[in-house]
């Protein structure tokens, strides 16, 4: 048997023999010094802060204590958030208006309101600037606000921030347009104020400010600038704080010893439990990316932290570390919640899924956790994930962007931001990213298509005549141009909506002409659906018995499967979805009709303005649209079925004819984009001729023009034009969907559908030959991505990408 001793002896001999082959000098990013006034870190020197600038404006520290960070060993100095300050003496270098850039680099562990970081500020008279929380409950956005000479302007950031979690922040101006960047990405849309700061000879507070609060929070990193930052200056900047340049024995014993570094059987990656969360190390030991402690907000109620109850990280373990194989489950509790983030450290990728179980029925605003780092991107779950950068909110529930309106008992609207949870229920959402291989993500659109385009139209004011002259570019059936111009003459379709009754604002399906028309459009594609079922909205009107005697009408003859409300900003009590056809304890209950002619869709009575920016989607969503499309628990059918919502982009009339131009549609393809569109085409009580000439029934050419264009971008394979049941039905089945990183260049794709997913679409950065169980997949590129679909059976399969 061989001696141990002498094994290890061997063992650690050639290990460094490698280690000194391989060693190279670490070369780390500095920080920007042109135009920087001053410069703290996180050390204190008696009650004061050394100036790093070489400009000698030295900060003055008022109850405040300095703490290292046991896993890096850097300093930062901790503000209690009642009387804890810094101050900067005001002098002709300190008294920076404008162009500015202040970087804060730290943790907020308790968010107030206007819980001030930075200020240069005077609330009178009124002149400066500040950096703070916001203003609105749960107070957890950044707040850059200035006086400017032409009035005091302020803005949030818009992502959420996490207590105690650390940040990079950078607020800068350059007399014109500002910026709020979060770990060196924007966080929000740069504001265009155009107006010089208002100057002060105030002292800088750093943790209170006058008419702020003092903030609870620990600063490792301070810089003021008297210029203007670039985004490149901000992510140097950013990437200088994480870099500590060790000399080559630290190199050697990091690689041999694992002193400061993994040990070589370690791997490349690691896991390790933090003070409330998980974080995934590399083998310098620096935290490549982390997750961190679940978060919660019940209906009326704040933000608040989950508490960690047990953690449990099985598998090949050095100090705190633990090599790929190793899983960690970590518990928490909250208010009427259970939750648990179950992870898995593979070689090749890091897997998290997030799970809520509710213990009593709880209406439930936000469910979720933060991921920091690395390039983690939703592929499975059921809620909505955000993306800032590399900071994801990986959310169980966000009810803020998947909002309920409803009508209470005065007729006046209410928004519920909440869903409803019952005990039991326990909702998941996950995420998984390669650590060397590139990023998946899948397409909000199928088959190669870029972006999506829906039309939703809202029966007011449409007569046979006019719906006619749309669909065909003109009412003439003996005109030579019938039939080429219009939406069906561009080979276009949509979600349309009839009334069943003729009134005094619109034809219904009661009149033979219009029903023509409408039939002609369900052959060529239409979707047609209910409006309610006249236009003629009152208390007590429509009831149940018209929707008994109607609903079916669209059953049988268009196989509808969609619902718009109509006419409900008078507050009306009637058997519409959003008044009281919901609730099963009104005699206006519809919902189980809904449930008996298979209707599982329904407009959410909701419009977001288009604001240049096309896509119904106005978060920055991970994958799939959640934000357009939602299951709202807070609406169950009699089975116990949530009801599909969606809501829709509306730009008031004749405005879409600029809104939806070529360029602004081209672009909306260049991110994904997609938008439905709400609108009155046939309208014909307006004098106005934005979409046809009322009085010669021929289509506006403008519009037309317009509609040509979506067509050809239809044509080209770049634009789908579904109805919206048909959106619905792919967003559904590509909701189930998982999809991980298994190996090198190779993922586990896994359909949960009974059926195939027809033309299930992904995207990848980059050029590659994608393969679906070894079999070339059809491909497209566009910019540096490389888009690639297939019809994607149950089961599981295999994705593998050759270079």
């Amino acid at each position: 048997m061989v001696n141990n001793r002498f094994f290890l002896l061997i063992v650690m001999g050639v290990l460094l023999l490698v280690s000194c082959a391989q060693a190279a000098p670490v070369t780390c990013v500095v920080p920007v010094t042109d135009g920087l006034v001053v410069y703290y870190n996180g050390s204190l020197s008696g009650d004061t802060l050394v100036d790093l600038s070489g400009n000698n404006n030295t900060g003055y520290a008022t109850n405040v204590t300095q703490e290292t960070n046991q896993s890096t060993g850097a300093n930062y100095i901790n503000l209690n958030g009642v009387d804890s300050k810094i101050e900067i003496s005001g002098n002709e270098q300190v008294d920076v208006s404008g162009p500015i850039s202040i970087e804060f680099f730290g943790s907020i562990n308790t968010f107030s309101r206007y819980g001030s970081l930075v200020s240069k500020y005077s609330s009178g008279p009124l002149n400066g600037w500040y950096l703070s929380c916001s203003p609105d409950d749960p107070y957890n956005n950044i707040r850059f606000s200035a006086v400017l000479e032409s009035g005091q302007r302020g803005y949030n950031s818009n992502i959420n921030l996490v207590a105690g979690q650390l940040y990079h922040i950078v607020a800068t101006y350059d007399n014109n347009v500002t910026h709020i960047y979060v770990n060196g990405m924007d966080s929000a849309e740069p504001r265009i104020w155009d107006s010089p700061i208002v100057r002060n000879t105030k002292n800088i507070t750093m943790g209170f400010g006058s008419g702020l609060t003092y903030s609870n929070c620990s600063t490792y990193t301070f810089r003021l600038y008297n210029r203007s930052l670039s985004q490149n200056e901000v992510l140097q900047n950013y990437k200088s704080l994480r870099c500590v340049s060790p000399d080559d024995i630290t190199i050697i014993k990091k690689l041999v010893y694992g002193d400061g570094g993994l040990p070589r059987y370690m791997g490349s990656y690691a896991i390790q439990q933090s003070d409330n969360g998980l974080n995934v190390l590399d083998n310098n030991l620096d935290v490549y990316s982390s997750v961190g402690t679940p978060f919660f907000q019940n209906n009326n109620e704040s933000l608040a932290s989950c508490l960690l109850v047990e953690a449990a990280i099985n598998g090949v373990q050095w100090k705190d570390c633990y090599a790929p194989g190793s899983s960690a489950v970590l518990t928490y509790t909250g208010k009427n919640r259970s939750v648990q983030d179950t992870c898995l450290l593979s070689k090749d990728s890091f897997n998290l899924n997030h799970s809520v179980t509710y213990l009593g029925q709880t209406q439930t605003r936000k469910d979720g956790v933060s991921v920091n780092g690395g390039s983690a991107y939703e592929f499975y779950g059921e809620g909505l994930n955000t993306i800032n950068g590399n900071n994801v909110m990986l959310y169980t529930d966000n009810a803020e962007v998947q909002c309920n309106v409803l009508y209470n008992e005065t007729g006046k609207e209410v928004y519920s931001y909440y869903q409803t949870r019952d005990a039991g229920v326990t909702r998941t959402s996950s995420l998984d990213f390669p650590l060397s291989s590139p990023q998946l993500t899948p397409m909000p659109v199928p088959s190669g298509y870029l972006g999506a385009l829906i039309f939703a139209e809202h029966a007011d004011y449409t007569d046979h005549d006019s719906l006619r002259t749309v669909m065909y570019g003109t009412n003439n059936t003996t005109s030579p141009v019938y039939g080429k111009k219009g939406f069906i003459g561009h080979n276009l379709t949509g979600t349309w909506s009839v009334f069943a009754v003729s009134s005094y604002g619109g034809e219904g399906l009661d009149s033979p002409a219009l029903k023509s028309v409408t039939d002609e459009m369900y052959d060529h594609g239409f979707e047609i659906t209910p409006h309610s079922f006249t236009s003629r909205v009152n208390e007590g009107l429509p009831d149940r018995s018209m929707t008994e005697t109607y609903l079916p009408w669209y059953a049988t003859n268009y196989t509808c499967r969609n619902w718009i409300d109509h006419g409900l900003a008078s507050g009306a009590r009637n058997s519409q979805l959003k008044s009281l056809g919901w609730d099963p304890a009104s005699e206006y209950y519809i919902m189980d009709l809904f449930q008996q002619y298979d209707m599982p869709y329904a407009w959410a009575f909701i419009d977001v303005t288009a604001e240049g920016d096309l896509s119904t989607s106005k978060v920055r969503s991970v994958g799939l649209p959640v934000d357009v499309v939602w299951q709202n628990t807070n609406l169950a059918l009699d089975n116990g079925t949530s009801l599909y919502q969606w809501k829709s982009c509306a730009t008031g009339k004749g405005l879409a004819l600029t809104c939806y131009g070529n360029s602004t549609i081209d672009d909306m393809l260049s991110t994904y984009g997609l938008s439905i569109w709400h609108d009155y085409w046939p309208d014909n009580s307006s004098s106005s001729d934005y979409y046809y000439n009322k009085s010669t029934h021929e289509i506006n050419e403008t519009f037309d023009g317009l509609l040509s264009n979506i067509s050809a971008q239809k044509q080209a394979g770049r634009l789908w034009n579904p109805t919206v049941s048909e959106y619905i039905d792919y967003w559904i089945a590509a909701s189930n969907v998982e999809v991980k990183c298994t190996g090198a260049n190779t993922y586990t794709v896994v359909n949960r559908n009974p059926d195939a997913v027809k033309g299930f679409s992904m995207r990848v950065e980059g050029t590659y030959s994608p393969k679906l169980d070894g079999v070339a997949l059809n491909t497209k590129t566009n910019g540096v991505d490389t888009i690639f679909w297939m019809d994607l059976s149950t089961g599981t399969h295999t994705i593998t990408l050759e270079a």
